[in-house]
């Protein structure tokens, strides 16, 4: 059974944003929360061993229905950072760009390398594993600080 999060906004759960200026380069009840400029890896990200700058948006529980990630163009950021989800669930996971750039999910470890057009929006399905972590970041912008990880506990 899928299990997941509803997220928008800012990237709610979520793909904060993910946008350059240039536009180039290759839950439900969840409230995004954190600073307002990248810092150093610190609890959700520490604890999931992401590294480099990091737009820290917060954690939230995947509970029910579906992920919504709403890619905006006002912060390099997943809003929420990090997603807590239980031990073996499959998330449907939907990306929907909202802003103007080309933005990405990529989830190295499964092998999730999606490109978000402005306008466009896509779905994958994220296989958590029993215990652990799971990074996901844009590839256009991990440098911003656009990285996550879905924490399995």
């Amino acid at each position: 059974m899928a299990r997941g999060l509803v997220l928008a906004g800012a990237l709610t759960l979520a793909l904060g944003a993910c946008s350059s200026e240039n536009g180039d380069g290759p839950a439900e009840g969840a409230t995004p929360t954190g600073n307002d400029g990248p810092t150093s890896a610190g609890g959700c990200a520490a604890a999931a061993g992401l590294t480099g700058p990091i737009e820290d948006r917060g954690t939230a529980e995947a509970s029910g229905g579906t992920l919504a990630l709403d890619a905006s163009e006002f912060a390099f950021a997943f809003a929420p950072t990090c997603v807590e989800s239980g031990a073996g669930e499959t998330l449907e996971v939907t990306v929907t760009n909202t802003g103007s750039a080309l933005h990405n999910l990529t989830i190295q470890s499964l092998g999730i390398d999606e490109d978000v057009r402005a306008g466009q929006t896509i779905t994958v399905q994220v296989k958590l594993p029993d215990s652990g972590s799971i990074a996901f970041f844009c590839k256009y912008h991990v440098a911003n600080g656009m990285q996550g990880a879905f924490l399995i506990g």
